[in-house]
């Protein structure tokens, strides 16, 4: 019978320390290891970086080399405590940790954090049958490059230029009035797909008027990218919505105050 690695090692363990417990708030996975192991030993040597003390104090600082992957070039840095010598935490790390690395004699325990690492934690112990053990070094790894992504940029608001500032369409004309009132000009593309408006031209315009910047009905008035109160603009929400129809039919259709006509074409 053939067992993968995976299953081998698992077993390894399981066999080897049942006696063993662990414990930590914020570990996605803990498991035992044995000697002197560093960070570089779970990760690989060129990457992981480790900030540690092999004296614990009740209280004090670990620092370590400055981490390449995240914003700040200060170096990097965490503070951590040792209650009666056998539970530890870290806190203000300056830059999220991997995994933790606690050791007493020959007992190890390897804490792992969910992706995109941790600042602290607490409650961090090593026990075995059952009883906690004195805590000789403190290791906290970090450098793996699986930091959070920021979420992306909000994609630019999309404008209508002034006609009066660029009187062509997709190389159609569009003559202004020197005076009245703000008309918007459309061209729509009859015989190409999407009616030209998807080939990234410009397609309408509005004469007497600056551009004209999106907003989005949705959002409260006041929010960012809302669109104007027609209140604010003596309007009122009575009138009912002008509609414009272009379909894969040879026609088009509107609907104004309320009787839709089509066109064909």
């Amino acid at each position: 019978m053939k067992h993968s690695t995976l299953q081998v090692v698992a077993t390894a363990f399981a066999l080897s320390y049942a006696a063993l417990s662990f414990a930590s708030d914020k570990s996605a996975t803990v498991f035992p290891a044995e000697g002197n192991k560093q960070c570089s030993d779970y990760a690989s040597n060129s990457t992981v970086m480790q900030m540690s003390t092999s004296s614990p104090l009740v209280a004090g600082t670990l620092s370590g080399a400055e981490n390449p992957r995240d914003a700040d070039t200060t170096g990097e840095s965490a503070a951590y405590t040792v209650s009666g010598g056998k539970v530890a935490g870290f806190s203000a790390a300056t830059t999220p940790i991997d995994y933790a690395i606690l050791k007493s004699s020959s007992k190890i325990s390897v804490i792992i954090y969910p992706s995109g690492g941790v600042t602290s934690d607490a409650n961090m112990r090593l026990t075995v049958a059952n009883v906690d053990q004195t805590i000789s070094s403190i290791s906290l790894c970090y450098a793996l490059g699986n930091l959070v992504a920021p979420p992306p940029p909000p994609p630019p608001l999309l404008t209508i230029k002034s006609c009066n500032i660029d009187a062509f369409l997709d190389a159609t004309g569009v003559s202004c009035p020197t005076s009245g009132d703000r008309t918007l000009v459309c061209n729509f593309e009859l015989d190409k797909s999407f009616y030209g408006l998807k080939n990234g031209s410009d397609s309408c315009c509005v004469c007497n008027s600056g551009t004209l910047t999106e907003c989005d009905p949705d959002v409260a008035a006041g929010a960012p990218n809302a669109c104007p109160d027609p209140a604010a603009y003596g309007k009122t929400p009575t009138e009912v919505t002008t509609h414009i129809e272009l379909n894969n039919d040879p026609y088009y259709c509107q609907t104004v105050s309320g009787k839709r006509t089509c066109y064909a074409y």
